[in-house]
């Protein structure tokens, strides 16, 4: 037993190492580039800025939407940024550039290294360009919590992040399950345009939905654990919908399910895969 807790933590010390290796080439390479680095930041900022302040001004006219007030509901939006900018700093390169390798027959080259086609995905996919959304999303978090009065304990803190982290992995899962499709489609890959327009639902709390939606966006595709359930274990908010609102402490399991799902689907998919060689 102990020599096979060694053997995972020497195979884990060894991935992280890969892992990083790969992330400074990353760095080094838009290094090169810095101002267009730069001017991409800005331009993302601007971009997600207007959406906060549209939304803002929007449930600000409205006073209430749902039972939630304009800096309740600008925090939801942040928390959904937040965690997908951190899902996607690790998924989105790997994810939304799997049709085009796969059309081009670029991805067989996975298919000839020493680690799994996943894992060669995943090494050469770190982003840096979400640092505009991180930032972006954290002052606004600040901002709607300061607004409301809500201080962080020590242990709230820890819950928080937990449910952040779990947001996140199901940010990346959603990431993965949808390019996953692409080794069937090829050329085209619906199921990520259909994540795309889901995910505009939960801009908004869940109670303004139908309860089937409700039951969709928290059951099926469980869009309501990325930011509205742990919004509002965050936020102290009471009911309103179809589910109690105490479902947000679930979103750590939640994340951490859907993303061995959604691995073993994506590793599924590839084993259907035939490659341009065949």
């Amino acid at each position: 037993m102990k020599r096979a807790v060694l053997k995972f933590s020497g195979r884990a010390r060894a991935g992280i190492g890969l892992y990083l290796s790969f992330t400074k080439i990353a760095f080094r390479s838009i290094a090169i580039y810095r101002s267009a680095y730069w001017l991409g930041v800005v331009a993302q900022w601007l971009s997600y800025g207007i959406s906060f302040a549209v939304l803002f001004i929007m449930v600000r006219n409205f006073r209430v939407l749902a039972g939630w007030n304009s800096e309740e509901i600008l925090f939801l939006y942040a928390m959904n940024l937040l965690s997908y900018a951190l899902g996607a700093s690790f998924f989105f390169n790997p994810c939304m550039g799997l049709p085009g390798k796969i059309r081009t027959g670029e991805f067989d080259i996975a298919l000839t290294k020493p680690v799994s086609a996943f894992g060669h995905e995943v090494l050469n996919g770190f982003n840096f360009g979400y640092l505009s959304h991180i930032t972006l999303s954290t002052a606004v978090m600040i901002f709607s919590l300061k607004t409301l009065g809500i201080v962080f304990s020590p242990a709230s803190a820890f819950v928080f992040l937990a449910l952040l982290l779990g947001a996140a992995l199901i940010q990346a899962s959603l990431l993965i399950f949808g390019s996953a499709w692409s080794f069937f489609t090829v050329n085209e890959n619906p199921a990520m345009r259909l994540i795309w327009t889901l995910k505009d639902f939960i801009n908004y709390p869940l109670p303004i939905y139908p309860g089937a939606m409700q039951v969709f966006l928290t059951f099926i595709v469980p869009m309501g654990f990325l930011n509205y359930y742990p919004g509002a274990v965050v936020l102290g908010k009471s009911g309103g919908g179809l589910f109690p609102p105490g479902l947000g402490y679930l979103t750590p399991f939640v994340g951490i399910a859907v993303f061995i799902l959604s691995i073993r689907f994506w590793n599924w998919a590839l084993s259907k895969y035939q490659s341009t060689g065949t």
